[in-house]
């Protein structure tokens, strides 16, 4: 390809042949195989990946890739988001405004679109000390942020703009742990659940994330430091949880710490708010994000004064404690170490039963095949100088990392191999990342979870004390 030529996007023609283009991926879908009885002259399994990609900050085109599955998942593995790329030979094609498939790709100011076959185009990282330049416009809005919605807007109007899209500016307020769901068509799936809120109202919207992409770059999101301005987000209603929440779809990009004053100022306002909840009943909060300390004598005063002082409210806490495991029950024969449980519905699969009970669940029903997931259900002490937290809860992945041990390993051991699995914590010094939920006029008994937890070293214990009403985790 000597003869290639570099080409700017706003400069692209249709049927131009033999380009280069540079730029930075603002948008990467994962990748889908493409049934072999849909494809009319290509037998056998293809794929394709979409992407999106911008040189200038008025330019940005959609791409598609096309090839066999391998040769699709290298690609989407190896160019990311914020990857600086060549396209090189991509047929430019003129986009139809009409075409039904402008909804499952982002909005872009090219009138063209690219497209890469595995025979005869080519994609490459780029490098030069332009480089830093092309990376710079992913801070930069896709669109104006001077139509860019409230969520007050949203929250208020969640009828006449229900499945719609919203171009809005967010701070995040809660980040949760990816998990795994059962869709609809009953395939696996990975989401990741936020909350997310704005100036103009108390309330938070969820906001879910599907595309593998945006739920790694999210590790790096941190509650009440992280801004985000959504380009093309839908509205949704969530019968789960009975109001209006966002989720990003095809269409949708994420700027990430949009380079805008808006942005500057809503982060500002949020500094001083009070930790927050998700409205999802299954989001677990990311254990990353937690960084404040209390020790158990202080997380018992705050429950026991919820006990004092019942609400329609529940206590949340989100902790670190510097403590010591001073007991964990995975080295007996207890049958309820392994929790199975339904994957769509979440019920319990009662010992000798195939499936869950649940006559709404497919599963349940007998709809489809059971589908059932084995995890760890550990207890544990623990104990620091001010007291004991007793039936402390350990489980799924976070029990899995803690233990160094799956689900279906256990089941495989001994006693006497789960005793030496004991050794990895039992009497440790350790840094545990919880989440308390304390009593409510509804649930009395206070649920202690542990998300996290890591054998640290007694240099780790000393931290400065603090008068507990000074606190704002609830």
């Amino acid at each position: 390809m000597a003869n290639s030529s570099r080409q700017p996007i706003r400069l692209l023609q249709a049927q131009m042949q033999n380009t280069i283009i540079v730029g930075v991926i603002i948008r990467s879908q994962d990748s889908r195989v493409i049934d072999s009885t849909r494809a009319r002259y290509n037998p056998g399994s293809r794929a394709v990946w979409n992407f999106t990609l911008r040189d200038h900050i008025n330019d940005f085109i959609n791409a598609a890739v096309w090839g066999s599955p391998e040769y699709i998942n290298r690609l989407f593995t190896t160019f990311q988001i914020g990857s600086v790329v060549e396209v090189i030979n991509a047929k430019i094609t003129e986009r139809a405004i009409n075409d039904s498939n402008e909804v499952y790709v982002p909005n872009v100011t090219s009138p063209f679109t690219l497209t890469l076959n595995q025979s005869s185009s080519l994609i490459q990282m780029h490098v030069s000390p332009l480089t830093e330049r092309y990376q710079s416009l992913l801070r930069m809005p896709t669109k104006n942020p001077a139509g860019a919605v409230d969520l007050a807007v949203v929250l208020n109007n969640s009828e006449a703009i229900r499945n719609q899209y919203v171009d809005v500016i967010v701070a995040v307020t809660f980040v949760s742990q990816t998990r795994e769901i059962i869709t609809k068509q009953g395939e696996l799936a990975k989401i990741r659940e936020f909350e997310v809120g704005d100036k103009s109202s108390d309330q938070t919207l969820s906001l879910t994330l599907w595309d593998s992409e945006w739920i790694r770059l999210a590790d790096q999101w941190v509650p009440k430091q992280t801004v985000l301005f959504l380009a093309d987000a839908q509205v949704i209603f969530n019968e789960r949880i009975k109001k209006s929440a966002l989720t990003i779809v095809r269409k949708t990009i994420i700027t990430e710490n949009p380079d805008i004053p808006e942005a500057k100022e809503l982060r500002l306002s949020f500094q001083s708010k009070p930790d927050m909840i998700s409205s999802s009943p299954y989001a677990i909060p990311n254990p990353n994000t937690i960084t404040k300390q209390m020790t158990i004598r202080d997380i018992t005063t705050r429950v026991n004064r919820a006990f004092a002082e019942p609400s329609d409210e529940k206590l949340l806490l989100l902790v670190v404690v510097l403590a010591v495991i001073d007991d964990i029950n995975s080295d007996g024969s207890d049958s309820s170490l392994l929790s199975t449980r339904c994957a769509k519905c979440k019920r319990v699969v009662a010992s000798g039963n195939e499936s869950c009970m649940n006559l709404e669940c497919p599963f349940g029903s007998g709809i489809k095949s059971p589908m059932n997931v084995v995890s760890l259900n550990i207890l544990i002490n623990l104990k620091d100088d001010t007291g004991y937290l007793v039936g402390c809860r350990l489980r799924g992945s976070a029990a899995e990392q803690a233990l160094g041990c799956t689900a279906d390993a256990l089941k495989k051991m001994n006693n006497e191999q789960r005793s030496k699995l004991k050794e990895r914590l039992h009497k440790k010094l350790c840094k545990v990342r919880m989440q308390i939920q304390g009593p409510s006029i509804n649930y009395q008994k206070p649920i202690y979870n542990i998300l996290a937890i890591e054998v640290t070293s007694q240099d780790d214990a000393l931290y400065e004390p603090f008068d507990i009403d000074d606190l704002d985790v609830d």
